[in-house]
């Protein structure tokens, strides 16, 4: 009986009271929570409330939010071995730097620029209350409007977890990234469509009112190299890390498309036809996705940097989006690189390690449309990075910490051009 009750409450909530006008809130009280909440259902054409009340939502300082993410830390390198050449891999391609404190730098940056984060193992809403900063009252502050965008955002993680399961298993870091285009894709679409329904203090106002020429725009400067836009792919942090960024624009393009197309009952099918490619992404709606390559040779390697089975340590494939990050991090120009990332049909990386001299070797092999242009292959050879060879449309990218062996090591020398 109680709970038929709160659902029957929740339901008039929906229909009810809380239809009136949105208005700038503090997202730690509760009152301002539940008006995001019920907004978020509404923009989403829900006809039902599935938390019957709201989602269960808890509000942390900053310095507890610090503390969990330390904690995570130590027990997800307790929970599984140390596995040292997935480590070196991205900083032996040139998406990560060799030095400075990666894992320290990510956790103050969470810690500093997140106002609230939905998490599926616990299937709760975390609100980070920060501390008063002094303002000046004569220019407007759009943090609370910032706050509220990013409360409507995460409220969103919570329906889609009860609607498609937000754990999932990738098959490839490809893979991984195309399905978080689509779920940041769609929440930020209904995030954009929040904050529209606000009434701006005086002095602010949206660049943007279509949400499809909004992310277009971020898209735009996301994929940039240029210095002078501040959010420029460099302004993300190093390659490897900046990558992680583009779901957010490229997925909101692919998501506002479908909702320009057919609103929210197309953006609800769109699960079921979305790509399964960063490349889909990178290309934009309303392109044909071209077929994949496949690679049927395996890389040669010596014994000893093989597992006990004849396997290599760690295989995967990266996608176009970052063999784009890659471009970009041995300076291609931004453009190039976007138009060279999406020649990329097909890919895999394949790392090897020799226990006895903890050494790392990777090989990179990615098949092309076309083959790169000579003037992009020149900037990638000329680069003291990894060594790059072009063999019709594949392109083959070796590296090693252990320079002797690299200096040696032909992987590719039984394997023909396909």
């Amino acid at each position: 009986m109680r709970t038929l009750w709160l659902a029957c409450t929740a339901l008039a909530l929906l229909v009810g009271c809380h239809d009136r006008a949105l208005k700038v809130c503090d997202i730690t009280q509760s009152d301002c929570q539940q008006d995001i909440y019920y907004a978020d259902l509404r923009l989403r054409g829900d006809g039902y409330d599935p938390f019957a009340g709201i989602p269960p939502i808890r509000t942390i300082s900053e310095d507890q939010f610090r503390a969990e993410l330390q904690d995570d830390a130590a027990k997800a390198a307790q929970a599984s071995p140390p596995e040292p050449w997935w480590d070196a891999t991205p900083v032996l391609l040139g998406l990560l730097p060799s030095t400075g404190d990666t894992q320290g730098a990510s956790i103050d940056n969470q810690v500093q620029n997140t106002a609230a984060f939905y998490s599926p193992d616990t299937r709760d809403v975390t609100v980070i209350a920060h501390p008063a900063t002094p303002v000046d009252p004569s220019v407007p502050d759009p943090r609370p409007l910032f706050n509220m965008e990013t409360l409507a955002h995460e409220l969103v993680h919570a329906l889609q977890d009860r609607e498609i399961n937000l754990h999932f298993t990738p098959k490839s870091t490809d893979e991984y990234f195309a399905v978080r285009a689509l779920i940041e894709g769609d929440a930020s679409l209904y995030d954009f469509l929040f904050t529209q329904e606000i009434p701006l203090p005086p002095g602010l106002h949206f660049t943007y009112t279509d949400p499809l020429a909004s992310f277009s725009h971020e898209r735009q400067d996301g994929l940039s190299d240029d210095p002078s836009l501040t959010d420029n792919f460099a302004s993300r942090g190093p390659p490897f890390l900046a990558v992680n960024w583009l779901v957010y624009p490229l997925g909101g393009v692919w998501l506002a498309d479908q909702w320009d197309r057919g609103g929210n009952a197309a953006v609800r099918h769109a699960y079921g036809k979305a790509p399964q490619r960063s490349l889909d992404y990178l290309l934009g709606p309303g392109v044909t996705a071209p077929a994949s390559k496949s690679i049927r040779c395996l890389p040669t390697v010596p014994a000893d940097f093989l597992r006990s089975d004849g396997n290599p340590y760690g295989l995967d494939s990266y996608g176009a989006v970052y063999f784009f990050a890659y471009l970009m991090a041995w300076h291609v120009p931004g453009s190039d690189s976007l138009s060279n990332a999406l020649l990329w049909r097909y890919d895999w990386i394949f790392v090897y390690y020799n226990q006895s001299t903890q050494k790392t070797a990777v090989t990179w092999r990615i098949e092309l449309d076309s083959a790169l242009p000579a003037s992009v292959l020149a900037t990638l050879t000329a680069a003291a990075g990894p060594r790059v060879v072009q063999n019709g449309t594949t392109l083959l990218i070796t590296t090693s910490d252990d320079p002797a062996f690299l200096a040696t090591w032909n992987p590719w020398a039984g394997c023909s051009a396909q």
